[in-house]
């Protein structure tokens, strides 16, 4: 496994992760008519990076040399641009309401801030599911190569139920072939 690049982009509302993260339950999610997918995520722009802990040492005042350390681990993100979207998935990613007459005419931000959620599920070329069941979604519009994309950072956040983890990783195969939640 190398986890190179991505090839498929989803999200979900992160009620869908009932419990502890099954193959079979991704597949459910994946499958669910609710759950998106983005269709465009702008070249080069896709990353996962975890940022280093911040370490602390003590040392033994005897000797002067660390004896003991606290760690505070690094926040995991998925980052990625969106280079064409509706307004559906502006909202969705960025809150805000979608202005509609007989469909969707347009978008308006929100006054206030508007924390997001989303399960983010990314699969990568080489067929890994990587999962983050509850991440905090923050969306900027950002200048593309000329254009106004969607730069979206989800972060890995600790879910509520403490059967979940923050993070899960699966082979595409182990997912398709599961049945039943």
């Amino acid at each position: 496994m190398n986890a190179v690049g991505i090839k498929r982009l989803l999200y979900a509302d992160p009620s869908k992760v009932t419990g502890d993260l099954t193959p079979a339950m991704l597949k459910s999610i994946l499958e669910d008519a609710e759950t998106e997918e983005v269709t465009n995520v702008h070249q080069d722009t896709w990353s996962m990076d975890e940022s280093e802990a911040s370490v602390t040492r003590y040392n033994n005042q005897l000797t002067k040399k660390p004896y003991r350390q606290s760690a505070e681990l690094g926040e995991v993100t998925m980052n990625f641009t969106i280079g064409e979207y509706d307004f559906k998935t502006k909202k969705n990613l960025m809150g805000g309401e979608v202005i509609t007459k007989t469909g969707a005419i347009g978008w308006k931000r929100s006054r206030t801030y508007e924390e997001i959620h989303k399960c983010l599920m990314a699969l990568t070329e080489d067929d890994v599911w990587a999962v983050f069941p509850k991440g905090a979604v923050v969306t900027r519009e950002a200048e593309t190569d000329g254009a106004t994309g969607l730069a979206v950072v989800g972060t890995a956040m600790e879910p509520e139920n403490t059967a979940i983890s923050t993070e899960y990783w699966y082979y595409d195969k182990e997912v398709q072939s599961s049945s039943g939640i």
